[in-house]
């Protein structure tokens, strides 16, 4: 059983479950992608991203809610197909349908009139999707500052959540909590193992 990332994840992208990842199954496209989706091929199940996500989009995938049923199967699809993943989350739009045949009888519509319609059309959509502007602020009064983005945890450190889990020991497959030791980029050890791997790299003719 994988883990499966969901709708929350849309417009966020925050990578703090890239950096715990201990087999380095998370992935996406900068630029391209509007979420991060985890490959149930590579996903062993050791729970280390769910915590360390800042808008909870990570679940088990059998306590995925019913209403995002449909996450599980666009996370493994990104992998066999990225642009229908994308299609799926928003990404992607599908084709417009022709338009249909005058019927016998009816004259087809002016080629320029059909053309004036469609440049219509086109600004309005556009009207549309422009934001609109910000609010000046009163005569005398600064701008308030935009709210800060979210931070994206650097390598090699863990964003601990309400279990304080960081991962599994890349030694004895243990669970390690909150106060286990980072081991290079994207896995831990227990205390027990960090104090052996230490011994073991500091003894006589070891580099």
């Amino acid at each position: 059983m994988a883990f499966v990332i969901t709708d929350p994840c849309i417009d966020t992208t925050d990578q703090a479950c890239v950096s715990v990842c201990p087999v380095d199954c998370i992935h996406f496209e900068e630029g391209a992608d509007k979420m991060l989706y985890i490959n149930p091929a590579e996903c062993i199940d050791c729970g280390a991203c769910q915590p360390a996500c800042p808008v909870s989009a990570i679940f088990p995938e059998g306590d995925v809610p019913a209403d995002q049923a449909h996450f599980t199967e666009i996370n493994a699809l990104w992998f066999e197909d990225p642009a229908a993943a994308r299609a799926k989350v928003g990404g992607g739009s599908a084709p417009a349908a022709a338009p249909a045949a005058p019927a016998a009888g009816e004259a087809a519509p002016a080629a320029s009139e059909a053309s004036a319609a469609e440049i219509t059309a086109d600004s309005e959509a556009a009207a549309a999707a422009t934001p609109a502007p910000p609010a000046a602020a009163p005569s005398g009064e600064a701008m308030p500052a935009p709210p800060p983005k979210p931070k994206t945890a650097p390598a090699g450190t863990y964003k601990y959540g309400e279990n304080g889990v960081e991962g599994k020991c890349a030694i004895c497959g243990t669970y390690v909590i909150k106060g286990g030791v980072p081991y290079g980029r994207k896995s831990v050890l227990c205390p027990d193992d960090a104090k052996k791997q230490t011994a073991y790299l500091e003894a006589q003719g070891r580099r």
